[in-house]
């Protein structure tokens, strides 16, 4: 089975980052994830990382950073999710496809209920913030 290629943006704004949780429909409902999507085959993970904030949530941004990937089993299908660091530049953030959003503390990702191929990025991110702070 060949992995899924998917984007995940890291959007920090005052100590915090954007989080958010799949709506209760969707397969892993009420899950937390970093937002982002299926990279198209016309299209690069940057260009992917760009359009699908736009879609999710209106806003326009810039990716600045790559953190890592991780590629997860599902069982029924293999995702490889790649992280990006993105600037928010401009749009207020609308709630379009999740059930919420919120900015939580980097101290605070590990308590939330992650979809399971975000969980090592998380950890990664963790680990990003203690080396680099």
């Amino acid at each position: 089975m060949k992995p899924i290629p998917v984007c995940a943006a890291i959007i920090e704004k005052d100590d915090t980052i954007l989080v958010a949780q799949r709506n209760h429909h969707d397969d892993l409902g009420l899950k937390w994830e970093l937002p982002g999507g299926k990279i198209e085959a016309y299209e690069t993970a940057e260009e992917c990382m760009v359009r699908e904030l736009n879609e999710e949530f209106g806003i326009q941004s810039e990716v600045i950073g790559f953190l890592g990937e991780n590629t997860h089993d599902y069982g029924n299908k293999i995702v490889c999710l790649k992280a990006f660091f993105v600037k928010h530049t401009t749009g207020e953030f609308q709630i379009r496809v999740h059930q919420n959003i919120k900015w939580i503390k980097i101290s605070e990702l590990i308590k939330l209920d992650w979809a399971p191929a975000d969980i090592n990025l998380i950890k990664m991110l963790i680990e990003h913030y203690q080396t680099n702070n």
